[in-house]
């Protein structure tokens, strides 16, 4: 859908935070036997990945420490807070414990903010979330939006998978109607379903389908071209995978922006668009007037958003 955010509504103070040990896919127990049985007769060394990262302690002070990132980049108050969306793949949801949002809302001094939770769109459920929140400015009474991201695995074996080497990070943003110059604009927002996907049953066909849907349905409410897009950023999935699927919806290789991310951190679900996003902006800011693509792949889901920088 078109987002409905007033006018002046932005998007900044981009933040992550990561598990805080680093882990080598080579050093979990069995790795070869788990390599090959996802994988087998592949190469791992020709995936692309690295290191990844691993939380030690409690998700909830993760959390908390990336929320206090957020509103410290741009001198927000916690009072100050309406609304805190936490966005996490399914397999997380079991893990979270029902205290989360309390503990956060108490240690990082959100006194007067409504919390909730996205999920059911497995890698997506951030970008949904994104949109949601955009769509919460329509209450005039709604001033600064927190959006957090996290997906960790607590069992290493679990890591290794066809698709991605998983790691563990918690990564934000704020939406406010204060935003700091070259704070981002949603232009709109798509979310489609791969039903046979969700099932089980996908194809290369059904997966292009909605992927194609979702991109497309972005450009055209937006009355935008793919290729006036300076950079588009998806999911840390292995690099031939993540190559694939972006040429299989038509998205060139050279506006991509992943690799050296996936390499330090490895794949962080439903989180990693924002990581991308932030690596690159370290790198080379985020240009006045251009348009950036933040998109997620999952089992079942395609999602995408398009984004102009103010």
């Amino acid at each position: 859908m078109t987002a409905r955010g007033p006018d002046g509504v932005g998007i900044d103070s981009f933040a992550c935070t990561f598990g805080e040990l680093e882990g080598q896919p080579e050093a979990i127990a069995g790795f070869g036997d788990l390599w090959q049985a996802v994988l087998p007769g592949t190469d791992f060394a020709a995936m692309g990945c690295g290191n990844f990262r691993k939380m030690a302690g409690p998700v909830g002070g993760y959390v908390t420490d990336c929320v206090e990132k957020v509103l410290a980049g741009r001198g927000v108050a916690g009072e100050d807070v309406d609304r805190l969306i936490v966005a996490t793949s399914d397999a997380c949801l079991e893990r979270l414990g029902r205290d989360l949002a309390a503990d956060v809302l108490r240690s990082a001094g959100l006194t007067r903010c409504v919390p909730a939770i996205v999920s059911f769109q497995q890698c997506c459920s951030s970008l949904e979330a994104l949109r949601y929140g955009w769509e919460l400015f329509a209450d005039p009474a709604v001033g600064n939006v927190v959006l957090i991201a996290l997906d960790f695995t607590p069992d290493d074996a679990e890591r290794v998978r066809s698709f991605a080497m998983f790691g563990d990070a918690v990564a934000g943003c704020l939406i406010s109607r204060r935003p700091a110059p070259g704070s981002l604009e949603l232009l709109s927002s798509a979310l489609t379903l791969d039903y046979a996907g969700l099932t089980g049953d996908d194809s290369f066909g059904s997966r292009q389908q909605a992927g194609k849907s979702a991109l497309d349905k972005v450009l055209r409410e937006a009355g935008e071209k793919l290729q006036e897009v300076t950079k588009v950023f998806g999911p840390n999935v292995y690099r031939p995978v993540a190559l694939f699927n972006a040429m299989a919806v038509g998205i060139p290789q050279q506006q991509l922006h992943f690799g050296e991310p996936m390499r330090r951190y490895g794949h962080c679900g439903n989180a990693d668009w924002i990581i991308n996003l932030l690596d690159y902006a370290g790198q080379h800011g985020l240009a006045a007037g251009k348009l950036y693509l933040a998109h997620a792949t999952a089992p079942g889901f395609f999602a995408c958003g398009l984004l102009r920088a103010r």
